[in-house]
């Protein structure tokens, strides 16, 4: 069955660059980014000074300006953010479908998404351009709730569409006061937040209550990383070690036929010869007889819960 093509719908709202301000039928709506900094990152720009925020703030329009330009007209102004930019759409096969798309909940909320890629007749993508030379953790969260609002708000516009993937495109190209180029072009996922997370959040900003971050880890936790990291560093070392002497025996006791040794301090070391295993490939077997049933023979077992660390 044929998908139909969506269409993204106009949101009615009207957006005033030069005061920065949102009206939808005669009522003034907020920006989401400033409530998504106060309630999970107040702190953010403490202590850096007004002329570095501005400057960072004029670099960040005149990349989007530019990459605006491209998308909308076609026009290449030569930057090298813009060839990188040309180089990451092509690399992730980005086919563009809008740019600053305006959404809104109809109510209070409103804003811009940087862009809005097409997946398929029904299916979009939604990226946020970001200038910063390092995605700070704290950046990025801020970057991964903004994305998900987005989502949300696109999804209470058009109700049929369905959002596939939510990334950054982290572009920057700036030579420092030392005279060292920062160069970074790349594509940076994020995982969505639920929308109904992302509606309390906004409820709280509003109503001046707390907001309870669920994806924030408590303090006596998070401190824990660094000892973590030491942790698995010295397994994977001590690892690495182990396996190289167990080599080492296992080709010595092959090069002199012996089977079991028994060390002076009580080890007993034995070579395992050689061997066959031999397993059932159920899949395998299933597609070979549809026609079976094996849900009384399938033995099912508990299996704990457990903790993964990627770092």
């Amino acid at each position: 069955m044929a998908t139909t093509r969506i269409e993204l719908k106009e949101s009615g709202v009207i957006f005033n660059k030069e005061a920065h301000e949102y009206w939808l039928e005669g009522k003034k709506l907020s920006g989401i980014t400033e409530a998504l900094r106060k309630m999970l990152h107040p702190d953010l720009y403490t202590g850096i000074p007004e002329h570095i925020i501005k400057k960072a703030g004029e670099y960040g329009s005149r990349v989007h300006h530019d990459i605006e330009l491209f998308d909308r007209d076609f026009v290449n102004c030569g930057s090298e953010e813009v060839q990188d930019y040309i180089r990451l759409t092509q690399q992730y096969g980005l086919v563009h479908e809008a740019s600053e798309y305006l959404v809104t909940d109809g109510k209070n909320w409103a804003s811009m998404i940087d862009k809005v890629y097409r997946v398929s007749d029904d299916t979009f993508s939604l990226a946020d351009i970001k200038t910063f030379s390092t995605l700070t953790p704290e950046k990025l969260e801020l970057a991964k709730f903004q994305l998900s609002t987005y989502a949300w708000m696109l999804q209470l516009m058009n109700p049929k569409l369905r959002i596939d993937k939510l990334f950054i495109i982290q572009l920057r190209y700036k030579t420092t006061a030392s005279g060292k180029v920062e160069h970074v072009a790349k594509i940076v996922n994020v995982n969505r937040v639920p929308s109904f997370i992302c509606e309390e959040l906004l409820n709280c900003y509003l109503s001046g209550q707390p907001f309870i971050n669920p994806y924030e880890v408590p303090m006596e936790l998070s401190s824990k990383e660094g000892r973590i990291r030491e942790l698995i560093a010295t397994k994977q070392a001590a690892e690495e070690e182990l396996n190289e002497i167990k080599a080492t025996i296992l080709t010595t006791m092959e090069k002199m036929d012996v089977k079991t040794w028994l060390t002076e301090g009580g080890m007993r070391l034995t070579r395992k010869l050689p061997s066959q295993r031999t397993s059932f490939d159920l899949t395998l077997f299933k597609k070979a007889h549809p026609e079976y049933n094996y849900e009384d023979y399938l033995k099912v077992s508990q299996v704990s819960g457990s903790l993964q660390i990627a770092i």
